[in-house]
């Protein structure tokens, strides 16, 4: 008789198939552990959207009986998806390089992941270095995270569907939290990625589609090509474009890559690994990402940085100069090539910001043997007005750089005047309501290219 019991024991309690895996029915499954005392009954109320409908877990499992108020043995059940409530659907880890680690919700351990487990609400991923994680919710989303990243799924006290609380994440559709933001992506091909730095400043960069970006009570809605930071206890910036462009190309196209074979392996970001990229432009270049981060901002001065690596572990050149001081990279004594440049802003109490993303460009080169950039959009920076901007003035001003000397800008189909620094400057009235402003780039070739600033002005 007692080994009849313990036959019959073993056979309810056996696990059932994988969570997320499919019946026959097409019925998509998710694996609720039973905790010691937990009655059908508890079970429902706590994972089931309409506990009522209890009954059609025992559909799906063999148990040893259908009184939903007695204590069930320690078993596995197989639940569909459908009848549970969103916030604990169970996320999957789809695809990992080198060390990724997990923490149940609740604990203190790390334990190694493993491709398909389940993620639970509160479940914690974390990325070690030369490490990478893409997390699959329910919902068929999916989040891609960088190495030396963790994330928190589905956060019970916030709202969001990850809280990011180290690192970077790539996301499409997902609600990111971090310490001092919320992002909610605008349109359904929302690309954006999601990085908290070492003071826990947030960083969006939005790649395709919009986000909006909410801190302290303000908002600011970033646009494709944009940026913005947060501050911790401080409103969101102004967006300004993103600095760092080829590197967001290459993680949307991996991400793109990733969503078509599930969140899997998927081909690497585009151009040869382990290979120095293709420098940008010329150094002088450096003079309008100075613009860029100098708009709106008064400063005492800006520091200088080139190395021969992207990590600066290699400086050579580390200069200080005054606000009013001109940028000369050509002039700096570095022998002609290609290196990494990055800027810090110095404010008027002499606190030195954080740096600029690390650009590529080349130094010494002569401008003769530069071709001009096919893609004429990234020869010019507009810093000001950024997109979707709200005016109360009867004008704005329209400022930017040129990266390249043979080139021409007009805005709103009159010629500027360009400076020797590539800056140029016009302030152009508005009309009450929307207005789009039109700055076209055109090179000596006869090719052009046209760039729209929509700002509101308000009545």
């Amino acid at each position: 008789m007692r080994l009849l019991v313990a036959v019959l024991l073993l056979a309810v309690s056996l696990p059932g198939r994988a969570g997320g895996a499919d019946g026959a029915d097409g019925t998509t499954y998710q694996n609720v552990v039973v905790q010691p005392g937990d009655t059908m009954w508890a079970i429902a109320n706590k994972y089931l959207k309409d506990p009522a409908r209890w009954d059609e877990i025992l559909k799906h499992n063999r148990l040893p009986t259908k009184d939903p108020t007695v204590a069930l043995p320690g078993m596995t059940l197989r639940v569909p998806v459908r009848l549970i409530k969103s916030q604990l659907r169970a996320a999957h880890l789809v695809y990992s390089i080198n060390r990724v680690l997990y923490r149940r919700k609740e604990t203190a351990n790390w334990s190694a992941g493993k491709l398909s487990m389940e993620l639970f609400q509160g479940d914690t991923v974390r990325t070690l270095d030369s490490s990478k994680a893409r997390v699959k919710l329910l919902d068929k989303e999916l989040l891609s995270l960088e190495q030396n990243s963790m994330a928190v799924i589905k956060p019970q006290d916030r709202d969001g569907d990850l809280e990011l609380r180290a690192g970077s994440v790539f996301a499409g559709r997902a609600r990111v939290v971090t310490a001092s933001a919320l992002i909610t992506p605008r349109t359904r091909d929302t690309r954006y990625s999601a990085t908290v730095e070492a003071d826990l400043t947030t960083r969006v960069d939005v790649f395709k589609g919009a986000a909006g970006v909410d801190a302290q009570g303000s908002q600011v809605e970033v646009p494709a090509g944009m940026s913005t930071r947060v501050r911790p206890g401080l409103a969101p910036e102004v967006p300004r474009a993103i600095v760092n462009l080829p590197e967001m190309e290459n993680r949307a196209f991996e991400y793109a890559s990733a969503v078509k074979v599930g969140g899997g392996p998927a081909p690497e970001p585009r151009g040869p690994a382990g290979l120095p990229p293709t420098p940008e432009a010329d150094a002088d270049s450096l003079r309008g990402d100075l613009q860029s981060l100098r708009v709106g901002l008064p400063i005492a001065g800006y520091l200088v940085q080139a190395a021969t690596d992207r990590e600066f572990k290699q400086i050579v050149l580390n200069k200080q100069y005054e606000a009013e001081e001109r940028l000369r990279p050509n002039d700096e004594g570095l022998k002609p090539g290609a290196y990494w440049w990055r800027i810090a802003i110095i404010d008027l109490l002499g606190t030195e910001g954080r740096f600029s993303e690390p650009r590529f460009y080349t130094v010494g080169v002569p401008r003769a043997t530069r071709a001009i950039t096919a893609d004429l959009k990234k020869a010019i920076v507009i810093a000001s007005p950024a997109e979707e901007a709200y005016i109360d003035a009867e004008s704005v001003r329209v400022s930017g750089i040129v990266r390249d000397d043979r080139l021409r800008v007009d805005v709103a189909g009159k010629p500027m005047r360009i400076d020797q620094d590539g800056n140029f400057l016009v302030v152009v009235p508005l009309k009450e309501g929307v207005n789009e402003i039109l700055i076209t780039v055109s090179d000596p070739n006869g090719n052009s290219t046209q760039i729209s600033r929509r700002v509101t002005r308000r009545r």
